[in-house]
């Protein structure tokens, strides 16, 4: 019955989004999130943060989704929406001012919530066991509809000591669509969130399982993902019976995912917000598995790739959760 009345009290505080516009959410009690589109891990976990911070801050607290993090970056940034769920990439991306694009100076990190994992994905019966051995393969490299995760898998094949012309390109919509492809072994390899219930129900279609590509070579290290694509790093995942594709150790190219808003907003409208994320956060990686990635300890990991907030330093620092790498990380970010 608990878990029955969370969803419907999460499902509650997403429905109540779509009645108000995301106008001047600084200045109202109510405290808006923007999400990607309605089904997407974003969405789910916004959900649930939602009725936590309501639950604990007795405010009113709404889940607002978009078509993706380029359209409710500028909202956040500009103060029209509390808070938005947002990757290390996107933030990088839209902080500097990626291409033609103006910096949003004023984009802020709250806090890290959780890692996500991205490999490159093939059939356990085949003889690959790295991504270098993905030369001359059909291999899935660009995404249509997830502009982060295309970086993502160019970085990785750079890492390895690929380039893109050293694979067979493939363009999909989406990781369902590269998947798919995978299953009906029209493509040797595609890319995906390790672990995600898609990437589970493919490895119980193929005959065999699958298998997580690690990632090896001079390049597969945090040095060359920060100069190559600032956000991303390799990450070591470990046998796991959550995942019991994984049978040895892997790594694998890893983003993580924050908590952010804008500069504009008060330090004690931050310091609220991060006083019930923290209080909550140890029920919602119960709730909500991706987040189990994540850890309360590290919800100040120096990671970020815009500044934190001035509220959010004082919170950690009054924690103990603030590092001579963390201030590092600052100073660089300023410059």
């Amino acid at each position: 019955m608990l878990n029955n009345f969370k969803q419907v009290i999460a499902a509650a505080v997403i429905a109540a989004a779509f009645a108000m516009p995301a106008v001047d959410a600084s200045a109202q009690s109510r405290i808006t999130i923007g999400t990607n589109p309605q089904g997407s891990l974003y969405y789910t976990i916004g959900g649930g943060m939602a009725a936590a911070l309501q639950d604990r801050l007795g405010r009113q607290v709404t889940v607002q989704p978009f078509t993706g993090s380029s359209v409710y970056l500028p909202l956040i940034s500009a103060g029209e929406l509390t808070l938005g769920l947002n990757s290390s990439i996107d933030i990088n991306d839209s902080y500097s001012g990626s291409g033609d694009s103006k910096p949003l100076a004023n984009l802020r990190v709250l806090a890290r919530l959780w890692p996500l994992r991205l490999a490159f994905i093939v059939r356990a019966d085949s003889d690959m066991r790295s991504v270098a051995d993905l030369k001359g393969k059909r291999t899935v490299t660009e995404f249509a509809a997830l502009a982060a995760v295309s970086q993502v898998n160019v970085a990785t094949l750079e890492a390895a000591g690929l380039s893109l012309d050293d694979v067979e390109q493939v363009t999909v919509s989406g990781l369902t669509t590269g998947l798919e492809g995978l299953t009906e072994n029209q493509l040797d390899a595609t890319s995906a969130a390790i672990g995600i219930p898609m990437v589970q129900q493919a490895n119980a279609g193929i005959p065999g399982g699958i298998r997580y590509l690690t990632l090896e070579g001079e390049n597969a290290t945090k040095a060359f993902f920060d100069e190559r694509l600032p956000g991303l790093y390799p990450m070591t995942v470990n046998a796991n019976p959550r995942m019991p594709e994984i049978t040895d150790p892997v790594v694998v190219s890893a983003f993580d995912i924050y908590l952010t808003a804008s500069a504009d907003t008060s330090d004690e409208e931050v310091q609220a917000i991060l006083g019930a994320l923290y209080e909550a956060f140890p029920q919602l990686q119960e709730d909500y598995p991706p987040l189990r990635g994540g850890a309360q300890d590290m919800l100040s990991a120096p990671t970020n790739t815009a500044p934190y907030h001035s509220g959010a330093v004082a919170f950690w620092k009054e924690r103990g959760m603030w590092t001579d790498e963390n201030d590092a990380l600052e100073a660089s970010l300023a410059n």
